[in-house]
């Protein structure tokens, strides 16, 4: 049995808190919510311990930590617990000491008379992007601040697992390339040389596919050294080209480009676009601002530095679905389409919802599909490899043996 500690909310609103011994964690908290308490957090006690994620340079909000923020504040205020004292109760769960010194700076500012959006303001932007604080802002000025959290945590988790299916679509196809790399290096340096020696004794002319693998084999054996840092100084150059505005925009383009992988990454864009820009023009904020904040929400610098240039347009009072025409590779049509019928029956933010619910359709069928898609090709490719090399083996071999 391990013991845990917690925190809770009872049914009189009060924080309780204390140790437990369960199995689990999910023992401890069903344990603990029998009596009707509201549990906001459950730790071991050997949380304190050291890891990575107590120094100042990993401080950084995970998404799983993010979501968890606004998750756990949202029941907190809901319980009827103010917000100063919500935070006080999330800050013990952070074992970052920036991370800490951050909440209780938020705290000392909603004591003294600032909302919770202009105390989120005021930290570090890794903790809370702009995109949060105006929605958190928003569900202030309307008075469902509960509402709001609750939807913020809700359009992270959704985020959250977005990207997750995203990144497992891939994985697939680079953990295969990959083990084929290993195989091949294995080949050349390892067994090739052997069978070098044996023809060699065999004293035969060599064809031409086996000549090209016997030099390959020789070059990564005596230059192995140039190849290793050729890649690493590669990896460095990409690394650099990503942290430039400029470059990282052609590197970004080229990504929406590829074949396959293309349509995913732009469909994961748009689904995420939508999705907040739904939210934040539901709640009332203007287009042109909703638009501004879920740009924000992007990672691909060409979307991104597309919708920057769209704003002196819409300032002007030209219409979304218009100012979307020159970018059908961005934007496609059938968008545009909807977009426009959203205009021009004042129902807009229907239109924004059924564009987040088809791209995320959308994503989730791809990411379902793209392994059956890239298989065959990997298939093709593997098959070519292995082809080659057991013709530059045993040409020489069966030449040999007609020799004799």
């Amino acid at each position: 049995m391990a013991i845990f500690s917690y925190k809770a909310v009872d049914k009189k609103n009060k924080i309780i808190s204390g140790t437990i011994k369960a199995a689990s964690k999910r023992r401890a908290r069903k344990k603990l919510g029998k009596d009707g308490s509201t549990v906001l957090f459950v730790v071991p006690q050997k949380a304190s311990e050291f890891s990575l994620r107590s120094l100042p340079f990993f401080s950084r909000f995970s998404a799983a930590e993010r979501i968890n923020f606004f998750r756990n504040l949202a029941a907190m205020v809901a319980a009827g617990i103010t917000v100063a004292d919500s935070l006080r109760v999330l800050k013990e769960q952070m074992p970052n000491k920036q991370a800490k010194k951050t909440v209780s700076d938020m705290v000392s500012d909603i004591e003294n008379g600032q909302r919770l959006s202009g105390a989120m303001k005021k930290a570090p932007r890794k903790y809370f992007p702009e995109f949060l604080l105006e929605a958190v802002n928003v569900g202030e000025v309307s008075g469902k601040l509960t509402d709001t959290l609750d939807r913020i945590s809700d359009d992270l988790q959704y985020e959250y697992d977005l990207k997750r299916k995203v990144t497992a679509s891939m994985a697939y196809p680079a953990i295969v390339v990959c083990v084929m790399i290993v195989v091949a290096a294995i080949m050349m340096v390892y067994v090739l040389p052997q069978i070098a020696t044996l023809f060699t004794e065999l004293k035969v002319d060599l064809p031409l596919p086996t000549r090209i693998l016997l030099w390959t084999s020789n070059f990564i054996q005596n230059y192995y050294y140039f190849i290793i840092a050729f890649v690493v100084l590669l990896i460095a150059v990409f690394i650099i080209l990503l942290k430039k505005k400029k470059s990282r925009y052609y590197i970004h383009l080229i990504y929406l480009k590829l074949p396959v992988f293309g349509k995913l990454i732009k469909e994961t864009n748009l689904a995420l676009f939508f999705r907040s820009l739904e939210a934040l023009f539901n709640a009332g904020i203007s287009l042109l601002r909703s638009i501004e904040v879920s740009e924000k929400t992007l990672k691909n610098e060409v979307y991104k530095k597309t919708l920057e240039s769209m704003n002196p347009i819409l300032i002007h009072g030209t219409n979304l679905s218009e100012v979307m025409k020159p970018f059908p590779f961005l934007f496609p049509l059938q968008l545009q389409r909807m977009i426009e019928v959203g205009e021009k029956t004042g129902k807009l933010e229907e239109s924004f919802k059924r564009l987040c619910g088809y791209y995320d359709r959308s994503v989730k069928h791809r990411t379902e599909t793209l392994t059956a898609t890239i298989e065959p090709l990997i298939l093709i490719i593997a098959g070519i490899g292995v082809g080659f090399l057991a013709l530059s083996i045993f040409m020489p071999i069966y030449g040999a043996t007609q020799a004799l």
